[in-house]
């Protein structure tokens, strides 16, 4: 309890000496969104009529820890033109979500007009206006930090615009090449759900070899998945964005980006972003490992399970991730300056006295 509150009294000291008012207006979108559309936050992708913000969560936990990481480097400029600005700009984001969540038709008439006139594909048109929550969300960060601190600030804070931007781009490429039409994506599939099979037979799975199936059973044929379980029979359709690649994706590049900006030698990063990422791979590999058991012996029902499971796993995973290359990187300085400082015990001690005559 005295750690918990060592840490609360360390976090209040932070924001007293540092000016926090910028984070309030980064985060703000997404406390605006989860507020007005709570339910958009329970997913990761789209599912009929539902569009998945759950991604927006992870931004808040960008925009704080580049803060933190930067918070020495970052002057706040308090001119009242510049808080006017950012009024204005997060008042213009507010109303284009307001809408987009509020106004069904509006929505509607977006989806009609995208999809002939952009060349935006009809079954994925949901995709092609996440990415536009997305880049707006980009613009937004970069015109805030450039406000409240100065255009060469925006590289301190740049990971959130870049996860951001990078969400967007890979909804936009949905949009225009849904479901398996993007081969070179969809090959990232093959290479997930493979592994995922291999684990399922070590767990006990069978595959189909004559007539007779035992439970469970599983058929991975291209992009389906069959299913014999405890709960009945699925089979499960797999396209490249909802099989977990964009999380990994996003994730593996948020990561590398993170890592440039560390401190430590080349080497070590290069070694950090390797296992970073393949760290982010297997979480997802883990992911779906998980999703497959709960059809097989919990529900069929899997929506809500897949809806937050996701998260839960990539968000801890970069936790860990990050606290363990600090703490590791924090160690080896330590030993370092102890290395300089520590006393030479082979010099010769000198003796003051007068030698006898």
């Amino acid at each position: 309890m005295s750690r918990i509150k060592e840490i609360l009294r360390s976090a209040r000291a932070e924001l007293v000496k540092y000016e926090f008012l910028p984070v309030w207006f980064l985060v703000s979108p997404v406390v605006y969104l989860a507020v007005i559309d709570p339910s958009s936050f329970s997913v990761f992708w789209f599912w009929g009529e539902q569009v998945g913000r759950a991604g927006f969560i992870f931004l808040i936990f960008l925009v704080l820890w580049e803060w933190y990481d930067s918070r020495h480097q970052l002057v706040t400029r308090r001119d009242r033109w510049r808080t006017a600005a950012a009024v204005f700009a997060t008042a213009l984001l507010f109303i284009y979500y307001f809408e987009r969540v509020m106004n069904y038709q509006w929505t509607v008439s977006l989806r009609i007009l995208v999809t002939s006139q952009l060349g935006v594909s009809e079954k994925a048109p949901l995709s092609f206006l996440l990415a536009m929550d997305y880049l707006l969300y980009a613009l937004y960060s970069v015109l805030i930090v450039a406000l409240f601190y100065d255009p060469k600030s925006i590289r301190l804070m740049v990971t959130p615009t870049i996860y951001a931007a990078g969400s967007a781009v890979l909804d936009l490429m949905d949009a225009f090449y849904p479901e398996d039409s993007l081969a070179f994506m969809q090959a990232w599939v093959y290479l997930i759900w493979n592994v995922v099979a291999a684990i399922l037979y070590l767990l006990g799975f069978h595959t189909i070899t004559s007539g007779n199936i035992t439970i469970p059973t599983i058929l991975l044929n291209g992009n389906q998945l069959s299913l014999w379980g405890y709960k009945g029979f699925i089979r499960i359709l797999i396209f490249w964005p909802s099989s977990g690649v964009v999380s990994m994706i996003m994730y593996s590049l948020v990561l590398v980006v993170l890592l440039i900006k560390l401190d430590a030698p080349r080497g070590r990063k290069i070694v950090y972003a390797a296992v970073g990422a393949l760290g982010t791979y297997f979480a997802n590999v883990f992911r779906i490992t998980l999703i497959v058991l709960y059809v097989t012996y919990l529900s069929l029902d899997v929506k809500s399970f897949h809806d937050a499971i996701g998260e839960v796993i990539f968000l801890t995973w970069i936790v860990v991730f990050l606290y363990f290359v600090i703490w590791r990187e924090n160690r080896l300085t330590r030993r370092q300056l102890d290395s300089k400082v520590k006393p030479d015990l082979q010099t010769p001690s000198v003796s003051l006295e007068r030698p006898p005559t």
